[in-house]
């Protein structure tokens, strides 16, 4: 098992960032608005501390977000190359797909994390939400089964992101959310949402968000702790740009000693499904 420090672990949570877009001011208007949509994301190194040995970083990020009825399905995957100055070179990646029930109460994953070319760790299970904020259950098939109760009041990934929207839009950031997702040790984190700016529609557009011309927009700075030591410093920092939409933009991932950028490159919209 690798430390939750490591990239290798924490890129897998770089979705992260795009799968909690999923969200609008209700779960029901968040249906309706939200853009299912494939995007793909070129990731370049944008900075580096000054101890930091990392010489080069990049790679690629993907994300498929689909309607498929009685839930969401969710796919992102990721490889980054990142080079040192002694010569090592770690080129990793990692999967991510879940499905989601539109009601927010039953999850299930599967993540796959390779290294150098070669599968280094698979996990698959389901997890279901308890009643009223009650605990949780989550049951893992890989790569062991094991049976574990989630923290009181945890939601899934597209319920946090549900609530993210609708306090952006609500104008009551910050917000703390413990969210399951199935990675790490204990297949659970807390994420402190910040936001940064909110932007009118049209403002600073890319290229490839040109299209969204007539979105609203909010710039956010999402922090991962893990949730046995709030009170450390972040494992990991997002800063991103997401639209009413759902879809996300100027995604920065900070790593700690070096920080990624990644560019929408395309977006291509899926078709409406017949429920």
């Amino acid at each position: 098992m690798f430390d939750r420090q490591d990239p290798r672990v924490s890129s897998v949570r770089l979705f992260f960032a795009a799968a909690l877009i999923a969200f609008f001011a209700s779960p029901s208007l968040a249906a309706s608005q939200i853009l299912p949509h494939r995007a793909i994301y070129d990731l370049k190194l944008s900075k580096t501390q000054a101890n930091s040995t990392v010489t080069q970083a990049q790679g690629f990020f993907e994300f498929e977000w689909e309607d498929a009825c009685s839930g969401w399905t969710v796919l992102h995957q990721t490889r980054l190359k990142v080079d040192y100055s002694d010569g090592r070179q770690l080129d990793f990646g990692a999967s991510h797909k879940s499905w989601e029930s539109k009601d927010g109460k039953k999850y299930q994953f599967f993540i796959k994390r390779n290294y150098n070319g070669a599968t280094v760790e698979e996990v698959r299970g389901e997890a279901e939400r308890g009643e009223g904020g009650a605990r949780g259950t989550a049951r893992y098939s890989a790569p062991d089964d094991r049976e574990m109760t989630l923290p009181k009041g945890a939601v899934f990934p597209t319920q946090h992101s549900l609530e993210l929207l609708n306090a952006a839009e609500g104008e009551t950031l910050p917000l703390w959310r413990i969210v399951f997702d199935g990675s790490g040790d204990d297949g659970f984190f807390g994420i402190s949402a910040a936001l940064v700016r909110r932007l009118a529609p049209g403002e600073d557009l890319g290229e490839v968000a040109a299209e969204m011309s007539d979105e609203a927009s909010w710039r956010m700075q999402l922090a991962f702790f893990d949730v046995k030591n709030q009170t450390g410093a972040p494992e990991q920092e997002q800063g991103l740009r997401i639209f009413a939409n759902g879809v996300v933009d100027e995604l920065e991932l900070d790593y700690g000693d070096f920080v990624v950028k990644a560019r929408l490159r395309e977006l291509k919209p899926f078709a409406a499904p017949d429920c």
